[in-house]
């Protein structure tokens, strides 16, 4: 699908201004700055009653202007105005379907088998893409070779849509990369489509919370992701999003802790200790030896950071980008 424009898309709803309604991206040269073609990018967003929201996940989308998108809604049934929406929008998408399903991770997964794309990601349908995120994803991608996933970083919107913290753990925590505790902003993770396929990993469908970290956890089984501190999405809080629900969170979390199993032992007994009242004294302690590289783990880390002088991001050791609060 070739890149959108505000001219191509419907109207925005009355009232509303900026990204993704009266903004947009810039217009990209048909083939990558190193003459290559864009890599095929594929978003999959699952929905189920978030008309509220779903109009403005689908601009950001289109509203990118990449001119390799692969765009699949999986709808679950809606009962609200989504349908609506999602038709509204249907010539510019790759595929939608709106049918009953067993939950998110299924719609994902049934997304998953759908897609073509070289890179893949879901984008809730209360979450949005900023402006120039795949732009910024492929010419990331292009900094190592054949990277297996791309973490970077995300912004926190309210209801309204007003902005909020930026997250990124591994820039703050250093049990990510110094002990590989899976901490990843899901809406920012970008995952290589051919390796997922290859290694048939899929989202648990057991789960309805975490399932996005098992997936993460999973994916850390075979190879690190480049870190990147480009922001490529905004996630919402709300009242009606199941990530708020901290009594379902805490029925999954033996999943988590499974994981967590599988870790050195040594990790895992800093991690316990760093649930303690010593944290915050161990917490500086295991970040000064990762930034003066004395753990071994923490040296296969690479991050994309933006280069202010070169206008370019450029590819780091991520213990040297890590921020002490």
């Amino acid at each position: 699908m070739s890149g959108q424009n505000l001219s191509t898309l419907p109207l925005p709803l009355p009232g509303k201004i900026g990204w993704p309604w009266t903004d947009e991206t810039q217009k990209l040269p048909e083939k990558m700055p190193d003459g290559s073609e864009w890599p095929k990018i594929t978003i999959v967003t699952p929905n189920y009653n978030y008309g509220q929201f779903i109009e403005e996940t689908i601009r950001s989308v289109l509203l990118q202007g990449y001119p390799n998108l692969e765009y699949i809604i999986i709808d679950g049934g809606s009962t609200d105005n989504s349908v609506d929406i999602i038709k509204k929008y249907e010539p510019w998408l790759t595929y939608w379907v709106s049918e009953k399903d067993q939950g998110q991770a299924s719609a994902i997964n049934k997304g998953i088998e759908l897609a073509t794309g070289t890179w893949f990601n879901w984008l809730n349908s209360d979450d949005i893409l900023l402006q120039n995120s795949l732009i910024t994803l492929a010419e990331i991608s292009k900094l190592i070779d054949n990277p297996k996933w791309i973490s970077g970083m995300r912004i926190e919107i309210n209801q309204s849509g007003s902005f909020g913290e930026i997250c990124a753990a591994w820039r703050y925590d250093p049990s990510v990369i110094g002990l590989g505790i899976v901490d990843f902003p899901q809406d920012a993770t970008f995952v290589n489509l051919e390796f997922i396929k290859k290694m048939n990993i899929r989202l648990s469908e057991s789960y309805q919370n975490v399932f996005d970290t098992v997936f993460h956890f999973q994916l850390m089984q075979y190879e690190k992701p480049l870190l990147t501190t480009a922001i490529f999405s905004a996630m919402r809080w709300h009242d009606l999003q199941k990530t708020a629900n901290s009594v379902n969170i805490h029925s999954e979390s033996t999943a988590i802790l499974a994981y967590i199993q599988k870790l050195p032992l040594s990790h895992r007994l800093i991690h316990r200790l760093l649930r303690t009242r010593l944290s915050r004294f161990l917490t500086a302690i295991l970040l000064l030896a990762i930034v003066y590289d004395v753990l071994p783990y923490s040296r296969n880390w690479s991050a994309a950071l933006f280069d202010r002088m070169s206008g370019n991001f450029k590819l780091v050791p991520a213990r040297s980008s890590l921020l002490f609060r």
